[in-house]
C-alpha cells in the first residue's frame, strides 16, 4: 500500500473488501435473538431483547443541581450548630451599656450616672475600659476648678453573661435650657486578636438652669450725649462654688466708657469675678456715655461664665447671656429723674424711708418754648400720701399727681434754646408701723413734660415727652436675738448670779421675721467669746445650725423666708441653742458678753437686692428672761456665798 495513500481510501477499501481475511478481522460477531420459533413475530408479547443495552449519561445540570442542595444542607447544619451550640464569635451589639440618671438638671449641680455594662456574647472579652467623654466645661464633681472632658476606667476581663457596674459624677456648666450630650464607650479586646472594639451609647442631660443668674438694670431710653448707669448682678445659681468666674461686656457702637465700680479687670469690658460662692453674687456699676441719630437701637450683651484655661482675659464655657438695648430719643424737651441721685430704670429704697426726686429738663430745640408745663403721676399701694413733700409745684392728692407749670415756677414760662431747669420732691413708702402688709410693693412714677413752640410759619405746636421710672421696696428682714435661762426648750444648769470658776449654762434664742418679700439665702453668723463652750443642743433639731471651733463662729442657714404679706406664713423663723459660760476671777463685777457680732444677710427675691442687719451683744444681763433676778447677771466670787 502506497505511504501518500489517505486514510479515508484505506478505510473504504477495508469497508468494501471481499477478502475473507479483512471480513473476518473487522466484522463482529450477531446478537443471539431470542424468540420462540413455534410462533409468529406477531404473536410475540414482547419485542426482542438484547442482551446489551446501551449506556446512559447524566446531564451536566442535573450533577450541578444536586452538589447544590448538598451544599445547602451542608450550611444549614454549619449555621445551626453555631447557633444552638455555641460559637466564638464576638459582636458588639452583644454588650449591653445601661445608663441610670436624671434628665434634667441645674447647672452646676453634681451629676451621679449609674453604668451598668452585661456581656451576652458566649466568650469573654479581656481588658475592657469605660470611657465617657462630656461636653464642653464640664467639671470635676471632687474639684470644681479642675476641668473633665473625660473619664476612663479599667474593667479588666468580663465573662459571658458578667455584668459590671460603675458610677461616674460629675458637674455639668452651660446655658439654661441646653442639651448636653454624654458619650459612654466600652473598650474591648478578644482572644486571638490585637484589634480594639467598642460599643457606644449617647446619655442626654438638659441644664434647666445655669450656674450663674444674670440681671441688668438701666435705662430703656436716652438722649444722645447722655451719660448712662447700667448696674450688673451676677448671682451664683450653684450649690458649690464657681470658681474662677468672668464677665464679659460687649459695647455697641457709639458708647464711650467712662468708669466702673468695681474697675475692670483687662481692658474697659472684662471683669475677674473670683470664685463666687453658693447663692453669692457680684455687682458691677458700670458709667458711660451714648450717642445716636433719633430712635437708632444700641444694644449691650453682657455674658458670665467661667475663664478659659488658655486665655484668663477670654470665657471659657459662658454660662449666661443677657442682652441690654437702649432706644436714641431726642426729645424736643428732654426729661430726666433722679432717684436719690440714681438715674437707673429701678431704685430700690427700704420699707419706709423717705426717696428724693429731682427731676431735670432741657430744651433741645434751636427755638425757645412756651408754657411748660411738668406732671408726676405717683402710682403704688405702698405709697404713703401723707409724705409727699413739692418744691415750687403743687400736689393734687385726689389723683396722686404733682404739677409744675408757670403758675408755680415762673422758669416754666419760657424755656430758650439749650436751656435747662430742674425742680425737686420727696416721698415716702407706708412703714411696718401702720400695719398695713404688702407683697413685692412697687412705687411707679410717671413723668411728661408739654410745652409749645412756635413754627416757622408763626403757628404754635404742642411737644411733649415723657419717662417712667420704678421704686422698688427691699423686705424688711429683722433679727431679734435674746438669751434665758429660766425660759426656753432647754434646762440650763448653774448658778445664777454666775460664779467664778463654776459653769453656768443659757439659752440663745434666734427670731427672723421678715415683712414683704420673699428673701432667700438667709443667714444668721456669730461668734462665741474664748470663755464660752458651744454645748451642742439645737431646737429645732432640723435647723441647720453649724459651729466653727476655730473663732466659736455659729452659723445659722435659715433658707427662703417667706414674707408676713404671704397668707400661708407668718413671716417669722425662729432656732435656740445652748452656749456654758465659765467665768474667771478676772471678770468678778461684770456682765460678760455671751454672744458677739451677730449679724443677719439674704437677697431679697423681688428687688434683688442683699439685705443685712446687725444685732448687738448678749450679755449675761437677761433682760427678755421674766424670771430673771435683777442682780443675776454679775459674776460673784465663790467667797461671796
Amino acid at each position: 500500500m502506497p505511504k501518500d495513500r489517505s486514510s479515508i481510501d484505506e478505510m473504504r477499501k477495508r469497508l468494501y473488501s471481499r477478502s475473507k481475511e479483512s471480513v473476518a478481522r473487522k466484522r463482529r460477531p450477531l446478537r443471539e435473538i431470542q424468540y420462540d420459533t413455534k410462533k409468529r413475530w406477531s404473536d410475540q408479547k414482547e419485542r426482542p431483547v438484547f442482551n446489551e443495552s446501551p449506556k446512559k449519561r447524566r446531564p451536566l445540570l442535573s450533577t450541578l443541581l444536586i452538589a447544590s442542595s448538598i451544599f445547602f444542607v451542608i450550611a444549614i447544619l454549619f449555621s445551626a450548630y453555631f447557633f444552638f451550640g455555641g460559637s466564638n464569635v464576638v459582636s458588639s451589639q452583644n454588650i449591653d451599656i445601661e445608663i441610670q440618671g436624671p434628665v434634667t438638671i441645674s447647672g452646676g449641680e453634681e451629676l451621679s450616672l449609674q453604668i451598668a455594662i452585661t456581656n451576652r456574647n458566649n466568650v469573654s472579652i479581656k481588658l475592657a475600659d469605660l470611657l465617657v467623654e462630656y461636653p464642653d466645661g464640664t467639671r470635676s464633681a471632687t474639684n470644681i476648678s479642675k476641668s473633665l472632658p473625660r473619664h476612663r476606667e479599667t474593667l479588666g476581663t468580663l465573662t459571658p453573661g458578667q455584668i459590671m457596674q460603675r458610677t461616674v459624677k460629675a458637674i455639668l456648666l452651660g446655658s439654661q435650657d441646653t442639651q448636653q450630650n454624654i458619650k459612654i464607650t466600652v473598650e474591648y479586646r478578644i482572644d486571638g486578636s490585637n484589634a480594639i472594639f467598642f460599643t457606644e451609647k449617647i446619655y442626654d442631660v438638659t441644664l434647666i438652669s445655669s450656674p450663674l443668674g444674670l440681671s441688668i438694670s438701666g435705662l430703656d431710653e436716652a438722649t444722645s450725649d447722655q451719660e448712662v448707669d447700667f448696674t450688673v448682678t451676677v448671682v451664683s445659681n450653684s450649690n458649690t462654688t464657681i470658681k474662677d468666674a468672668l464677665l464679659v461686656m460687649e459695647y455697641p457702637f457709639g458708647f464711650e466708657f467712662i468708669s466702673a465700680s468695681p474697675k475692670p479687670s483687662f481692658t474697659d469690658s472684662v471683669w475677674d469675678l473670683g470664685d463666687i460662692q453658693s447663692e453669692g453674687k457680684r455687682t458691677i456699676k458700670l458709667h458711660g456715655a451714648i450717642v445716636g441719630e433719633d430712635n437708632e437701637e444700641r444694644v449691650f450683651r453682657f455674658s458670665a461664665g467661667v475663664k478659659s484655661e488658655r486665655d484668663e482675659k477670654e470665657l471659657g464655657v459662658a454660662f449666661t447671656t443677657s442682652i441690654k438695648s437702649i432706644i436714641i430719643k431726642k426729645p424736643f424737651v428732654g426729661v430726666a429723674l433722679a432717684l436719690n441721685g440714681d438715674q437707673s430704670s429701678e431704685y430700690v429704697s427700704g420699707i419706709g424711708n423717705e426717696v428724693r426726686a429731682d427731676i431735670t429738663w432741657t430744651n433741645n430745640m434751636p427755638v425757645r418754648v412756651a408754657d411748660g408745663e411738668i406732671e408726676v403721676k405717683l402710682k403704688g399701694t405702698a405709697l404713703d400720701k401723707f409724705s409727699i413733700s413739692v418744691d415750687k409745684g403743687f400736689y393734687r392728692s385726689s389723683d396722686n399727681t404733682i404739677i409744675y407749670s408757670r403758675e408755680t415756677n415762673n422758669e416754666l414760662a419760657s424755656l430758650e434754646p439749650g436751656e435747662s431747669g430742674r425742680v425737686a420732691f420727696s416721698f415716702s413708702s407706708l412703714g411696718l408701723s401702720s400695719g398695713s402688709l404688702f407683697k413685692n410693693p412697687e412705687i411707679i412714677l410717671d413723668v411728661s413734660i408739654k410745652g409749645k413752640r412756635v413754627s416757622e410759619n408763626q403757628v404754635p405746636q404742642e411737644i411733649n415727652s415723657s419717662i417712667t421710672r420704678t421704686v422698688k421696696l427691699a423686705s424688711d428682714l429683722l433679727l431679734t436675738s435674746r438669751a434665758v435661762y429660766f425660759t426656753g426648750p432647754f434646762t440650763n444648769t448653774g448658778p445664777i448670779p454666775p460664779e467664778a470658776d463654776k459653769e453656768t449654762t443659757y439659752t440663745v434664742i434666734w427670731t427672723i421675721t421678715n415683712s414683704s418679700n420673699i428673701v432667700d439665702g438667709t443667714r444668721v453668723v456669730a461668734s462665741l467669746p474664748s470663755y464660752v463652750r458651744w454645748v451642742g443642743n439645737v431646737n429645732p433639731s432640723s435647723e441647720s445650725v453649724t459651729f466653727n471651733p476655730v473663732g466659736g463662729q455659729i452659723t445659722w442657714d435659715a433658707g427662703s423666708i417667706k414674707p408676713k404679706s404671704d397668707v400661708a406664713s407668718s413671716g417669722q423663723k425662729e432656732v435656740a441653742f445652748q452656749i456654758a459660760f465659765l467665768p474667771s476671777i478676772s471678770q468678778v463685777g461684770s456682765a460678760p458678753i455671751l454672744l458677739s457680732g451677730q449679724m443677719i444677710t439674704g437677697l431679697d427675691r423681688f428687688a434683688s437686692v442683699e439685705l443685712s442687719s446687725t444685732r448687738k451683744a448678749l450679755t449675761t444681763k437677761l433682760t427678755t428672761d421674766s424670771s430673771f433676778p435683777f442682780n443675776g447677771g454679775d459674776v460673784i466670787s465663790v467667797s461671796a456665798e
